[in-house]
């Protein structure tokens, strides 16, 4: 008996993170732009700073470039109040087509909600269940690693934390970008 309940527990599959596909989860406000948005229902949007839509959407295509597998989840809370093509449309051609899904379904626990650390869940749940293993996620809502790290992932390594007065503008945003797809490179052996 006691072997065969130890038979069975050895049938549990462990949680292998072994996809490859490189991938970005993007966030719009504080990211890829300054400030956050004003949206309307007819899909006009303004931010509140002022300043323009997007305008460092140009500085993450050169990033990306030369990484033509870089594949891109969208994480942006405009999700919440406009379609899913619609927020596409609103990148660049370069960009939008690298738009392979967005983490919109994924519902966070009301604890991580209370803590400000719903955005790091909801991203670590969609890295669990694509089994993503080659991943960064820009955003400038993602705090709690340290909490929900666990053995199989160390979080921390694949969160950049944006100022959102500054986004991806900021020079060493840029350079943690570029050092994440200077190790996929290495990683694939270019």
């Amino acid at each position: 008996m006691e072997s065969e309940v130890m038979s069975n527990e050895s049938k549990v599959p462990a949680l292998v993170l072994d996809n490859p596909t490189p991938t970005l989860f993007v966030d719009f406000d504080g990211t890829l732009h300054r400030g956050h948005a004003l949206l309307e229902a007819s899909g006009q949007v303004s931010l509140d700073t002022g300043n323009p839509l997007f305008e460092f959407a140009p500085q993450l295509e050169r990033l990306l470039n030369p990484y033509p597998r870089v594949e891109i989840v969208l994480t942006t809370s405009w999700l919440d109040t406009l379609p899913f093509e619609k927020v596409v449309s609103y990148l660049p051609p370069l960009l939008a087509k690298r738009v392979v899904g967005t983490t919109q379904g994924i519902k966070p626990r009301f604890g991580y909600l209370q803590g400000g650390s719903a955005r790091t869940y909801i991203i670590r749940s969609y890295v669990f269940e694509h089994r993503l293993k080659n991943w960064l996620a820009i955003d400038d809502a993602v705090y709690g690693a340290y909490h929900l790290s666990t053995d199989l992932l160390d979080l921390e390594s694949h969160l950049v934390l944006l100022d959102p007065l500054q986004g991806i503008g900021a020079p060493e945003s840029q350079r943690r970008i570029e050092d994440w797809l200077a190790e996929l490179r290495s990683a694939a052996g270019d």
